[in-house]
């Protein structure tokens, strides 16, 4: 039955002459029927809520496990940075442990740009079973590899796994819960710091080859995720903020989005790889030196719940360049060593909100949104997999306070191409 509104009571006579579409005051016409129109969303606050036909995509066994793998991901990735001191202990000086970091990441963007590449005809759900098989056999040849090139092999094929299933599982919970998708994805990335902070945790407690070993052991169980893959078998549940972007040319700037993503991922992960190894450098212990890794994530995870909260009113174009000023402070703080301890969680807990922010900016300004973010997520594994090798290449043979004025640099380079955006990106008159 059609909604209902109350009509005074007025002469029908003048309303055949009314224009089709055309409104009136007070009145509302009678014959012929209107032509039918796109529903009216209603007030009641239900209307945020997907529609049930959607629900059994997203089954919450497959919720659960993608955060469990998350969580894996997170822990390992974090700990093989962590762990770089002892690996020079076991393996020998002689090889460039540093490279285990930029290997894994190499191994995550070949999958990334495999996934790209094939687009529809990588079928969702045996993907993820693949990839999450692929992981877990990677994760067991690490722990039983028997020199230091098959223990980089192994790395390399478990970043495979590790690329597929972050872009898998991140574009599933993106397209899969209507507007409530953005609060998913942080939900879920969130979980990834939680095992950030745990893994170098671990790391400073026991043989990284067991944590390894866990790694496989905790994702096997993790199937059902799966099921994830229906969500990207079906269109995504249309969002409040899908609008057509009003750049026109978008190219010029999406090449400073692209640089600026490039070098903060990249910024991140050598942070995560390289403050163990400044800490030890600096008369840590390596047992401390690799526990003390976790704080950078623990601000991280702090960050992506904290300060977005208390910046919401700033626009990304200026919360963006204030979020890299502070964390360029806080790097060059840390390369005073008895403030190295404290600089790099701060460090984390002001670079934390920049990716996020980053790729809504970017998704604001793009012709086509899930493109741009796709491309941009591309370059983030680029910088990933180059920018800790630049790191280890700068840094291998100078002393400590040469690691964070090198990430120092990286940060303020960073910094140069997202003010550089900012200003390109000027509001057209409407």
């Amino acid at each position: 039955m059609p909604e209902s509104t109350s009509q005074p009571e007025t002469a029908p006579t003048a309303l055949p002459e009314t224009p089709p579409g055309a409104m009136t005051s007070g009145t509302v016409p009678s014959a012929p029927p209107a032509p039918p129109t796109q529903p009216v969303p209603s007030a009641s606050p239900e209307a945020s809520v997907p529609p049930l036909s959607h629900v059994p995509y997203v089954a919450k066994a497959a919720v659960v496990s993608a955060f469990c793998v998350f969580f894996v991901l997170g822990a390992l990735t974090a700990s093989l940075g962590a762990s770089l001191p002892y690996l020079k202990q076991e393996f020998g000086p002689g090889h460039q442990v540093g490279r285990i970091v930029s290997f894994y990441n190499f191994g995550a963007l070949t999958a990334t740009a495999l996934i790209g590449l094939l687009g529809r005809r990588a079928r969702p759900r045996p993907t993820i079973t693949v990839l999450l098989a692929v992981f877990a056999a990677a994760t067991a040849g690490m722990a039983v590899s028997p020199g230091w090139a098959w223990y980089l092999f192994a790395a390399t094929v478990a970043g495979l796994g590790y690329g597929g299933l972050v872009l898998t599982l991140n574009t599933a919970f993106a397209r899969g819960f209507g507007d409530n998708s953005v609060v998913m994805v942080n939900r879920l990335n969130a979980v990834f710091g939680i095992g950030a902070i745990l893994g170098p945790l671990a790391t400073g407690r026991t043989d990284i080859r067991l944590l390894s070993l866990a790694a496989c052991l905790l994702a096997l169980p993790c199937v059902l995720v799966r099921r994830m893959g229906a969500v990207l078998e079906h269109p995504g549940l249309p969002r409040a903020d899908d609008a057509p972007s009003r750049l026109r040319r978008p190219s010029a700037v999406m090449v400073l989005f692209l640089v600026t993503g490039l070098l903060y991922a990249g910024l991140e992960t050598s942070i995560g790889a390289w403050q163990s190894t400044q800490l030890q450098r600096s008369g840590w212990s390596l047992q401390a030196a690799t526990m003390a890794a976790s704080g950078f994530w623990a601000g991280m995870a702090v960050g992506r719940l904290v300060v977005p909260q208390l910046t919401k009113r700033l626009a990304a174009r200026t919360s963006v360049p204030l979020y890299l000023v502070t964390a360029l402070g806080a790097l060059l703080l840390a390369a005073v060593p008895h403030l190295a301890i404290a600089a790099y969680p701060l460090a984390g807990l002001c670079l934390a909100p920049v990716l996020p922010t980053v790729i809504a900016w970017t998704s604001g300004v793009a012709d086509v949104p899930q493109r741009a973010t796709s491309v941009l997520t591309l370059c983030c594994m680029v910088g990933n997999t180059s920018v800790p090798a630049v790191v280890e290449t700068l840094t291998d043979t100078r002393p400590s306070a040469a690691i964070p004025l090198t990430l120092a640099g990286f940060c303020a380079l960073c910094l140069l191409f997202a003010v550089l955006a900012r200003r390109a990106r000027q509001p057209r008159p409407a």
